[in-house]
């Protein structure tokens, strides 16, 4: 694969090391910085102490959930006057999960089993867009 997102960091949210290992060496070929929490406490701080560019997270995680992560990051952003686009990638397929999604403060929705370009060109787009002020 090329070096589309060279310089570009993840953090990766996942708690399936499957999973997990299979979005980082997707990454990684593409030259994408790739930082992982497999919990959302272990997300937020990492968020925290260096912000990613992009932040991939499933949704079902452990004890807690991406809602749960989405929300924090959110309050983050708005805290510090930043703007951390976000990716639910997840297996949930009901009516109405895409928008659940959106409405909590993803920017986009995966579902899973995904391309592997698909969420690069997803990771892509997101980086390259201008900052959102956050709400």
């Amino acid at each position: 694969m090329s070096d589309l997102l060279k310089g570009i960091s993840v953090l990766v949210v996942e708690d399936d090391l499957d999973t997990c290992e299979l979005i980082q060496a997707v990454l990684r070929q593409t030259g994408a910085n790739v930082v992982v929490a497999n919990t959302v406490d272990a997300a937020i701080k990492q968020q925290q102490r260096s912000p990613a560019h992009v932040l991939v997270s499933d949704i079902r995680l452990g004890g807690s959930d991406g809602f749960a992560l989405i929300a924090a990051i959110r309050q983050h952003d708005k805290q510090y006057r930043g703007f951390t686009p976000a990716i639910a990638l997840t297996a949930y397929s009901s009516p109405g999960d895409n928008e659940r999604a959106r409405s909590a403060g993803f920017n986009a929705y995966i579902l899973k089993p995904f391309e592997p370009a698909d969420l690069v060109n997803a990771i892509f787009d997101l980086a390259k867009r201008p900052a959102e002020p956050a709400a």
